[in-house]
């Protein structure tokens, strides 16, 4: 019975093997509020098969909504436009994808979240926002209702903008009558985007779907962190001393304590207390949280100035109260760590050492992880402080679902006491060999942008034959890249992608082994053992946790690994060649930490070029 009302919601004529399956868990997880982590491959169809499950679960009333937590606003959409295919199945779905006024307002584009929110209460306050007209607000989001069961945050934006109101108050008016949510991280993991917009939610009868959910971690840690470099200390200086010159005494106190200190250690960085910094302000005020409200009022009133008269909303005040509030309020469990940025600035975080994933699935009614990525599955449930007796596991494991050919470089290792300018030569050649054993598409991932720079320094881009596309992160927009780089192969030319692991390139973006059958990750990109990394481990020791320094170190590296991987595997037909390049990939680290539905043998070599044109010519046969 189950199964045939699930079929029916299915667009397909008929289901691969183990989407049923997911869809099945899903509507078991939100019938019994469970939470659910699944670990399938990407191309697999997890996300129309939840959708399924979902779709059947609001059918019977056993929640009131879903929403669906995305990393991207652009991956929020198209859960919309998969769940609309239901819809012609008989589907129950009602809702929207949602963008935050930093990406939506046409007056407050591109400005920090937080900041454009008071931004504009300034403007509403004054009467001053053209675009916020209620009337004009429920006449559009009736228009919309009516038209669109479901509709994408791009469609809510144009309709709002072309009507003159207000794309973000649009959202909130549908939200309430919505069933199915698809949004980013941050509506649930920062706290303030969270009260801005899901605070009338209940949530005891909310379910929710974390997609891509080997990021969940990092993700939360990040949204409960603050960063700030000198250059907006410097600001907020300038900014005070035109206003209220003794608040700016603390923070030139304070830039030079941390310079003196981070000189100490300039590579890694060092911690520091919070009594260190409350020592400092306490020079110059009894009360430091009296400095904090003060700080407070000058940027309130800089960002209403800012606003009344149109200009750009920025306030570096407002970003040094933050995260002066957040070191004032900081416990035992978050680290105050000073070090240098890529380009040699000083920059100082607060960061919380560990976060309790179980406190906030706690509040809904079923939650959902998935991923191609989470392996080995008993870490992942651990790390996130859940009950393995009290949450559901699938492995997506028959068939296998494409084959890879790993091939372990064995004469060389990316470790901080190995990197030298011969290590980055010796590397570059072999990328030159691999190159010119390999035909079309060649992906070249590496761990961190000081190696990308140190390999171009020695000339890799030059060596290498055919054309070489390298993704610089910000300097160069990623998905161009990739589009010019998707051009030339696709015409017949030999050509080179070169990204960093865990950049936009090697996670989120399907390339496919039709376009890229062979790849080198250059070293193992493990985390540095910066303060914070190796307070974690002290934490996650005194947690109870047996191998801290593999939740820390190598797993977040292998996931990383395994992501890469996962854009040349995108269907059971793909096969492809990754040349491991560091000694440091043994069997049994390949072995635990490869997802399960992937199939993948393992050869080990001096000189992986000896090797690639026999393994090409193995998968060719095999397929």
């Amino acid at each position: 019975m189950l199964e045939s009302e699930l079929r029916a919601l299915s667009p397909y004529s008929s289901l691969r093997p183990g989407q049923l399956k997911i869809a099945k868990t899903v509507y078991m997880a939100v019938a019994q509020g469970l939470c659910a982590v699944i670990e399938a491959p990407c191309g697999l169809g997890k996300t129309i098969a939840s959708l399924m499950g979902i779709a059947l679960s609001l059918q019977r009333n056993l929640t009131r909504r879903v929403l669906w937590l995305t990393r991207t606003n652009d991956e929020s959409d198209k859960v919309i436009e998969e769940a609309r295919r239901l819809k012609d199945r008989g589907s129950p779905l009602r809702g929207l994808s949602l963008r935050g006024k930093s990406s939506s307002c046409p007056l407050l584009r591109g400005v920090n979240e937080e900041l454009s929110h008071l931004a504009c209460r300034v403007l509403r306050d004054e009467s001053l926002c053209p675009y916020l007209d209620q009337e004009k607000v429920d006449q559009c989001a009736d228009r919309l209702s009516r038209e669109h069961d479901l509709a994408t945050s791009v469609e809510v934006i144009q309709a709002a903008i072309k009507d003159r109101c207000c794309p973000v108050a649009v959202m909130k008016k549908l939200m309430r009558s919505s069933n199915i949510l698809a949004l980013t991280y941050p509506y649930v993991f920062n706290r303030y985007v969270h009260g801005a917009y899901l605070k009338f939610l209940q949530l005891h009868d909310t379910a929710t779907i974390i997609d891509e959910a080997h990021n969940v971690m990092e993700s939360a840690i990040e949204y409960e962190s603050k960063a700030l470099k000198a250059n907006t200390l410097y600001n907020s200086i300038d900014e005070l001393l035109n206003r209220e010159v003794e608040l700016a005494a603390p923070l030139v106190d304070l830039i030079g304590a941390f310079e003196g200190l981070v000189n100490s250690n300039p590579l890694q960085g060092v911690d520091v207390s919070r009594e260190e910094i409350l020592k400092i302000i306490l020079r110059h005020f009894e009360d430091p949280f009296e400095y904090l409200e003060r700080l407070r009022k000058v940027a309130l009133e800089v960002i209403k100035t800012r606003a009344l008269r149109g200009l750009t909303i920025r306030c570096p005040t407002y970003s040094i109260f933050t995260l002066l509030k957040k070191v004032l309020n900081a416990d035992s469990d978050h680290i105050i760590w000073l070090h240098l940025d890529a380009e040699g600035g000083l920059c100082m975080e607060v960061r919380p050492l560990t976060y309790d994933f179980r406190r906030v699935a706690s509040k809904f009614h079923g939650v959902v992880l998935m991923s191609g990525t989470l392996s080995p599955l008993s870490s992942f449930i651990k790390i996130l402080n859940l009950k393995a007796e009290n949450s559901k596991i699938i492995r997506y494991v028959r068939p296998k679902y494409g084959h890879v050919v790993f091939i372990v470089d064995r004469s060389i290792s990316t470790s901080l006491k190995n990197r030298s300018e011969y290590l980055y030569k010796a590397i570059a050649y072999k990328l030159k060999a691999i190159r010119s054993n390999a035909k079309g598409g060649l992906g070249v991932f590496v761990p961190s942008y000081d190696i990308l720079r140190a390999l171009k320094a020695v000339g890799l881009k030059e060596l290498m034959q055919g054309l070489t596309f390298i993704d610089e992160g910000k300097s160069s927009p990623s998905i161009e890249v990739f589009e010019r780089f998707k051009n030339y192969v696709e015409e017949g030319a030999d050509a080179t992608l070169v990204s960093v692991i865990g950049g936009r390139l090697a996670e989120g973006i399907d390339i496919s082994s039709r376009l890229m059958s062979v790849a080198a990750i250059v070293g193992l990109p493990m985390p540095e053992p910066t303060p914070y990394n190796l307070k974690k481990v002290e934490r996650l020791q005194s947690l109870g946790f047996k191998r801290p320094h593999n939740a820390v170190f190598i797993e977040p590296a292998m996931r990383r690994v395994v992501q890469a991987v996962g854009r040349l595997i995108r269907s059971p037909l793909d096969r492809a060649v990754v040349i491991l390049m560091d000694r440091r990939y043994s069997e049994p680290l390949i072995k635990k930490y490869m997802p399960k539905w992937l199939g993948y043998e393992l050869r080990v070599s001096d000189s992986p070029p000896c090797l690639l044109q026999e393994a090409l010519s193995s998968l060719k046969s095999e397929v």
